[in-house]
């Protein structure tokens, strides 16, 4: 008996984001959302990775309507500061790598190899805040594939989505959950009244009530490799300008981030509660900022993820299936791909090979996340101990070895739905002084004839730009004329 071919348990951005794909992918299958009533959203991140463009276009979701309703900015990139001796970005500009050969980029190369500075591996206007004029022509066209947003508006605007495909949603708190005896199958979650399915999706978060509580998968922690365990979050008001990258600077005990959103900016500090508590935390970011802070949450974490994330008729996403401290903005655009692989292989039922993805995907996050930990700073017991004693993870320790040898190549990192590539670890990697410059300028030394781009030069005279703030204030500004009309 079943009154639905896929049911979502819990709701968030987890549950709408992939009830969406499922809509899409299966237009005849009927889905349900059984979301609590009391359980809220976490909230930390408030940034995406490029992933989510695409879940926009596969969704048909207009960009331009996803802007004026989630109070969204445009994200270059992640800022480093106080991570090395030099502040540095993560931001991977198509018009950097234009000159490719088979996943050569010498541009890349030839800039490391004559110690040029960071701010060369990206466009000027990404460190000014300013947007190419050329957008206001076409607003649709977005001048980035990610995105900063109010965690709660995201929240209201993909439900509404839901809600517009068909997509039922319901309110009840999940208290205990039947299994067929014979085949181990859940047959049905149980709240107020029972619901049936042919198929669950587990999105309960960090309480992985069907995945975990109800089939006894086990938890896979990297805790070892990623010792922060911690956070908390706070709003403060909207800034002058808005920034186009997340910015994240290294304190004390671990790193804080900050995130412009329309009407205020999302911040947090994560930290290891091996040197501090919550309360030294909080102190610590009222000293910072020099003010007091009220905080929104609070919260513990085990880095790690599931064993198996597709287990009998069972998937778990997002917090559900692995949690990394939020470096990288990896929660959201993790959750994609994840729905991605699924959609692939649940029609064949292939499980193993599913899993099998869905562990590469995270394994590609966890040693992008580690690699920004290969820091030369020890000025406090927190940095000394990263610095000194931290275990580095196999699979990322293989690729340094490579990379000690020569410059990264696209064909050292092979997974197909991962989030991370070479181009995501030269400029992080680069920032933090890890490569042997006489080295890389040995081995790239005869690619003299690759021009180095001077964006300080292009953003000058060739260019253009228009600040942040004006531009996304424009949009609203269309966006919101277009609705009169309509």
């Amino acid at each position: 008996m079943s009154d639905s071919d896929f049911a979502i348990v819990g709701g968030g951005n987890a549950g709408y984001i992939s009830a969406l794909i499922l809509r899409n992918a299966f237009p005849s299958k009927s889905i349900k959302i059984i979301q609590s009533k009391s359980v809220g959203i976490i909230g930390v991140g408030e940034s995406s990775s490029e992933q989510f463009d695409s879940f926009c276009e596969f969704c048909n979701i207009d960009t331009c309507d996803f802007i004026l309703k989630t109070k969204t900015t445009f994200k270059n990139g992640v800022y480093f500061k106080d991570w090395s001796d030099e502040d540095f970005l993560h931001s991977i500009s198509p018009e950097s790598v234009s000159i490719s050969l088979k996943g050569f980029f010498p541009y890349l190369h030839k800039a490391v190899a004559n110690n040029r500075p960071n701010y060369e591996l990206n466009q000027c206007g990404q460190w000014k805040n300013e947007v190419p004029l050329l957008y206001f022509n076409n607003l649709n066209h977005t001048p980035t594939k990610q995105f900063h947003f109010d965690t709660y508006q995201l929240n209201l605007y993909l439900k509404e989505r839901c809600l517009k495909q068909g997509i039922l949603i319901v309110e009840d708190d999940i208290v205990d959950v039947d299994i067929d005896s014979y085949t181990g199958d859940i047959t049905s979650v149980n709240g107020s009244k029972k619901y049936y399915a042919n198929f669950f999706i587990d999105c309960t978060g960090f309480s992985r009530l069907l995945i975990e509580k109800t089939l006894g998968c086990k938890w896979k922690s990297y805790s070892e490799y990623l010792p922060l365990n911690s956070a908390i979050s706070f709003s403060t008001d909207e800034m002058e300008e808005y920034n186009m990258y997340t910015k994240s600077t290294a304190r004390d005990y671990g790193w804080s981030w900050q995130i412009p959103t329309q009407d205020r900016t999302g911040n947090g500090y994560v930290f290891c509660d091996k040197y501090i508590d919550y309360d030294l935390a909080h102190k610590e970011m009222e000293r910072v900022y020099g003010h007091e802070i009220d905080i929104n949450k609070t919260f513990k974490f085990d880095p790690g993820r599931m064993e198996k994330a597709w287990y009998k008729n069972c998937y778990a996403v997002g917090l559900s299936q692995s949690f990394v401290e939020p470096l990288e903005a990896t929660a959201i655009g993790s959750v994609i791909q994840q729905m991605y692989a699924f959609i692939h292989f649940f029609p064949s039922n292939n499980i193993d090979e599913c899993n099998k993805v869905v562990n590469d995907i995270f394994d590609n996050i966890f040693d992008y996340v580690q690699a920004h930990y290969l820091v030369k700073r020890e000025d406090t017991p927190f940095w000394k101990e990263i610095k000194n004693d931290l275990k580095i993870k196999p699979s990322l320790q293989k690729l340094l070895d490579v990379w000690e040898k020569r410059f990264p190549l696209a064909q050292d990192i092979v997974c197909k739905w991962g989030m991370f590539t070479e181009l995501n670890y030269i400029p992080i990697l680069y920032g933090l002084k890890w490569f042997d410059q006489k080295s890389v300028s040995e081995q790239y030394k005869n690619i003299s004839d690759i021009p180095i781009l001077n964006w300080e030069q292009s953003y000058k005279s060739d260019i253009l730009y228009v600040g942040h703030k004006n531009i996304i204030k424009e949009i609203v500004r269309i966006s919101n004329l277009n609705r009169k009309k309509y």
